[in-house]
């Protein structure tokens, strides 16, 4: 499986009217999420330490996953987007 990629999309002021995503904040439910995503990568030595996700989900999947760090997520908080290759059953 490839590693996402990971990359820098602004603050959390740029997408703070969007509805449609959820916050994850329970730190085995993101562990969970970034292990399915393949983040981080074993190789990868630069990896961010992502504490929260703002997550959309459709149809049983992650469409769209940000992460930020720290405990709370002030609206200057930087954000990035992590793509990642969807999994083939």
């Amino acid at each position: 499986m490839q590693s996402p990629i990971v990359t820098y999309v602004g603050t959390i002021v740029d997408i703070q009217d969007r509805r449609d995503l959820m916050l994850i904040t329970d730190s085995l439910e993101v562990e969970y999420i970034l292990d399915y995503l393949g983040y981080p990568a074993p190789d990868d030595d630069d990896s961010i330490e992502f504490s929260r996700l703002l997550v959309l989900v459709w149809d049983g999947d992650f469409v769209e996953v940000y992460g930020l760090e720290g405990s709370i997520p002030y609206l200057s908080k930087n954000l990035w987007r992590i793509n990642y290759i969807k999994r083939r059953n």
